[in-house]
């Protein structure tokens, strides 16, 4: 949810301080009103997903999974130039039964802790491939990687591997925890594999 609130304060901004035209003021509050549409239905999903009320806010329908990607892939971009991160896409095509809305919140909490690990001039690989019968979207990185004692943790809610640079980063430790949540909910789960300064690679797999 974060990601939507960033995209609404940046062009915000943009319209309190800098003088733009005409059609640059319109195409600003024209993401702004989709941005805020777009995370008025994320809360209602995640607050769903949750169970703390039914309204029937998730949304399954046949989805490609490179327009998956490519969205989330424009989405990120900005943020991984920031630190000079690598950011690349590899895709099959295939399509999924999903809530297109869950599945870009899934894998943006991947590539948002990705890049918390990774350091400049590393590199970030957003891939979905079918394996054996399953459907498969991966994250991997070059960052610092998870120690393996903390491996089994990981996925609970508020736990953080790095705390001091989590908490600098805005990190609340509930992201891996709801990606666990809207993998079960399309039937699948999430695979995490990583060794310390080796990076890391994690799997949601239907």
């Amino acid at each position: 949810m974060r990601t939507p609130l960033t995209s609404i304060i940046g062009y915000s901004d943009t319209l309190r301080h800098v003088k733009l035209k005409d059609e640059q003021k319109d195409r600003a509050l024209e993401h702004i009103n989709r941005e805020g549409k777009r995370l008025e239905a994320l809360s209602g999903k995640m607050l769903q997903m949750l169970g703390l009320y039914q309204n029937h806010a998730i949304q399954m329908e046949m989805t490609m999974a490179g327009d998956l990607l490519n969205h989330v892939i424009d989405m990120e971009k900005e943020q991984a130039e920031k630190k000079a991160v690598h950011l690349k896409m590899e895709c099959e095509a295939f399509s999924m039964k999903m809530d297109p809305a869950l599945m870009e919140s899934l894998l943006i909490n991947l590539i948002d802790n990705a890049l918390k690990a990774t350091d400049a001039g590393g590199s970030i690989w957003v891939k979905a491939y079918e394996k054996a019968g399953k459907k498969i979207f991966e994250v991997s990185d070059t960052g610092m990687g998870i120690p393996e004692e903390e491996l089994g943790k990981i996925t609970d809610a508020f736990y953080m591997v790095d705390k001091s640079r989590s908490r600098k980063e805005g990190g609340s430790g509930l992201g891996l925890a709801l990606c666990v949540k809207v993998a079960e909910i399309h039937g699948g789960c999430l695979k995490i594999e990583s060794r310390q300064r080796e990076g890391a690679t994690v799997r949601a797999i239907f």
